[in-house]
């Protein structure tokens, strides 16, 4: 591709290319923009972290311990108590996901994300709620 083709800002894969850390991106993130053409991305985009793993594994934990005090328990409030830390739990982890595209800024809020889900965890092992 020439320079016309990021003038235009699309990538080599037909779609609009993506700005993102200061670099242009295809949408698929296989290729980067380097003044001049297109060339294969070394940015490894793909894939599972560690982070990705805890905060799944935490959410997997609030998942069965909310099922199993449901099971045990037949209180509306208990019920309703945990299905509405699971979906904080889903809510906080899909912006998590959204974050980490973000730059610096992104940073910040997986920090703080990570920090109210061990708070909640926190809150959670405390103080059920009472059967």
């Amino acid at each position: 591709m020439s320079a016309l083709a990021m003038d235009t800002q699309v990538g080599p894969d037909g779609r609009p290319a993506v700005f993102e850390s200061g670099v242009w991106f295809s949408q698929d993130r296989r290729h980067q923009w380097n003044g001049i053409d297109w060339v294969p991305s070394h940015r490894s985009g793909e894939g599972l972290s560690f982070a990705h793993v805890g905060f799944a594994a935490v959410f997997v934990a609030v998942v069965a311990y909310a099922v199993s005090t449901m099971v045990n328990s037949e209180s509306a409030f208990n019920i309703g108590f945990y299905l509405g830390a699971i979906a904080f739990f889903g809510v906080l982890f899909l912006i998590f996901l959204f974050a980490g595209r973000w730059g610096w800024i992104g940073s910040v809020i997986r920090v703080l994300c990570l920090g109210l889900a061990l708070l909640k965890v926190v809150t959670l092992i405390a103080n059920p709620p009472s059967a």
